[in-house]
């Protein structure tokens, strides 16, 4: 009788433990490359969207604090002069972000013939059912059509797409000459840097941390995940911006400390 309730209790305990399953699993690869969080998307999604800083700019740390989330990261491009955002932000189906908030911006981008290349840039988008609520997610740029009976719910923009396709001359971010010397180069792609990268793979969304003590050029980037086989692969703003607090663990890579940036992607508890 005792080894039948004793029985009893080891499945139970095995399928409880297998079904509790840590929603965010972070790890830092082998070689101390990168920090990576795996977001079970089927648990977490309906908690994911982006956050838009009202009025200035603030640490991922103050973000996190002030609004007790459980996951902060940094987002989007921002013009720090300003602290407006010029990457597209959707919030519950408003826009909230736009390049169109540096009306400079746009007129260089104009004179340089980048405009449309700029303006289409990657997005992560969380889309829902229009009758069901279904939500869905993707990564895709910004122009590109919504699928049949969805709406977008959020959208937090960045670029360049890695995966899959490579999009650093599509998406603006670097233009060459005709010896193919770069002539033009947005979010020092070609150099190393601390980047924040968005990846999606079948239920799961990952976020990858470049630290300032790892830097890399957009390239390798993308070589470092190819065996992680991702389907979908974009970069936010990184550099000095790459910021992220989850639990009592802090990213910083600005000077050792937390940049204040416009916009962010977050879960709430």
């Amino acid at each position: 009788m005792l080894k039948k309730i004793f029985l009893i209790f080891t499945v139970f305990f095995i399928c409880t433990a297998a079904y509790a399953a840590e929603p965010i699993r972070a790890d830092y690869n082998k070689k101390g490359q990168f920090y990576i969080y795996k977001i079970d998307l089927k648990e977490l999604g309906p908690r994911i969207r982006p956050y838009m800083v009202k009025d200035g700019l603030k640490t991922a740390r103050e973000v996190f604090k002030e609004n007790d989330f459980d996951f902060v990261v940094n987002g989007g491009f921002f013009d720090p002069v300003s602290a407006k955002s010029v990457s597209y932000v959707t919030i519950n189906q408003k826009l909230e972000g736009s390049p169109f908030e540096s009306m400079e911006m746009i007129e260089n981008l104009n004179r340089e013939g980048r405009i449309d290349n700029v303006l289409n840039r990657s997005e992560f988008r969380i889309y829902r059912h229009a009758t069901i609520g279904l939500l869905k997610f993707d990564i895709t740029k910004h122009f590109d059509p919504v699928p049949e009976g969805y709406d977008i719910l959020h959208s937090l923009g960045g670029g360049p797409m890695l995966c899959p396709s490579f999009n650093l001359e599509e998406e603006g971010f670097v233009k060459y000459d005709e010896t193919q010397k770069p002539v033009l180069q947005a979010a020092h792609v070609l150099k190393k840097r601390a980047r924040t990268i968005l990846a999606l793979k079948k239920d799961y969304l990952y976020v990858i941390i470049f630290s300032n003590f790892a830097p890399a050029t957009m390239s390798e980037v993308n070589q470092k995940l190819k065996k992680y086989r991702f389907e979908k692969i974009m970069a936010l703003d990184g550099g000095p911006s790459t910021s992220l607090n989850w639990e009592d663990f802090e990213i910083a890579s600005s000077n050792n400390d937390q940049r204040k940036v416009k916009s962010f992607l977050i879960i709430q508890k």
